[in-house]
């Protein structure tokens, strides 16, 4: 049937707005933000370890603490002015980079390791680092094991869907021993099997190893950290490739806390003394006036975060070593954030 004029001026009038609709429509869901997202929700979605010993557990009162439980409370501060504001979502080691692809968390805090592979290929960005560790090997004393090599004929756990597996399976070749590995889906389940005496050695972080020796008060005439270090172990916060605002929000917040800790500045400075960092309202990212205010008063600055989960302050008293600042000897090195 052929169309009149009238007819075929009225739909392709149709046409051009049903087009420009999902133009504008495609058009506005590229331009939406992390941010705006956090911002239009009210509460930022955090993603944590699971029972993660000085980074990140659930209390009996159903509160959240730790290491990396504090950078999710400063980009709370950063971005909602409070620290409070924050859904924390525990996550284990195979589905943590899932649920952020999927979109399920706006940020993991979650002992993850900075590598090419997954920066370059799988579409995550790595903002900051805040944790440099080393994956070390902890025995049981039975072995009689001093070094890695010393574990022929023997067992070890580690946990899937981490960089453990496969450094462990290359220092195992280096060092041409026969040792098994038991992998385990879970951090409890893979403590459970060690304890249980299912594998004779773990492999992990060495934070983590040393955690749970200080917690559980480990005699070292039961269990013994090998000497051997595995591989290095940069531990990165972790958001999607493609918002760039979102990736530098997070990267300014956790220099914000190396910065302020350099500076002498914390939690109980005060008003008066934070204000002198003269630290710029960022408006291109989106944050107000005194979003690095918040952020200290709130939560504090990197040395206090350690401190109370990780160091002197806490039940664990991990040395900081490589996290200390630059001029202690540490690789934490802040930098520069004022406009002068």
């Amino acid at each position: 049937m052929k169309l009149s004029k009238t007819a075929r001026m009225t739909s392709l009038a149709l046409c051009t707005a049903v087009l420009s609709s999902l133009a504008t429509q495609g058009h506005a869901d590229e331009n939406s933000t992390t941010l705006s997202t956090v911002l239009d929700r009210g509460y930022l979605i955090c993603g944590v370890g699971v029972a993660d010993i000085g980074f990140a557990a659930q209390q009996v009162n159903g509160n959240w603490a730790g290491f990396d439980v504090d950078f999710c409370r400063a980009v709370a501060a950063a971005t909602l002015g409070d620290a409070q504001a924050v859904e924390f979502v525990p996550l284990d080691s195979l589905n943590r980079l899932r649920a952020l692809k999927d979109g399920d968390v706006d940020v993991l805090f979650r002992t993850t390791t900075y590598t090419m592979d997954r920066d370059v290929a799988l579409g995550f960005e790595f903002p900051a680092i805040t944790y440099y560790d080393s994956q070390r090997v902890l025995a049981h004393a039975s072995t009689n094991a001093k070094r890695l090599a010393d574990l022929d004929g023997f067992t070890i756990c580690a946990n899937a869907g981490t960089t453990s597996i496969a450094n462990i399976r290359k220092a195992i070749e280096a060092n041409d021993v026969d040792v098994d590995i038991l992998e385990i889906s879970s951090q409890a389940g893979r403590w459970r099997a060690f304890f249980g005496q299912e594998c004779d050695a773990v492999t992990s972080d060495y934070s983590d190893l040393s955690a749970m020796v200080a917690a559980q008060g480990l005699d070292e005439r039961t269990f013994v950290i090998l000497d051997d270090e595995i591989a290095n172990e940069p531990l990165s916060s972790v958001v999607l490739e493609g918002d760039q605002q979102w990736e530098q929000i997070i990267r300014w917040v956790v220099n914000l806390l190396v910065l302020s800790e350099a500076e002498g500045v914390g939690k109980d400075s005060g008003a008066t003394v934070i204000s002198q960092l003269s630290i710029p309202a960022p408006t291109a990212l989106g944050l107000s006036d005194g979003w690095a205010s918040q952020i200290i008063s709130q939560v504090g600055n990197y040395g206090d975060i350690f401190a109370r989960n990780l160091g002197d302050d806490s039940a664990l008293g991990i040395k900081r070593g490589l996290n200390n600042l630059w001029r202690d000897g540490g690789l934490m090195y802040p930098l520069p954030m004022s406009t002068d």
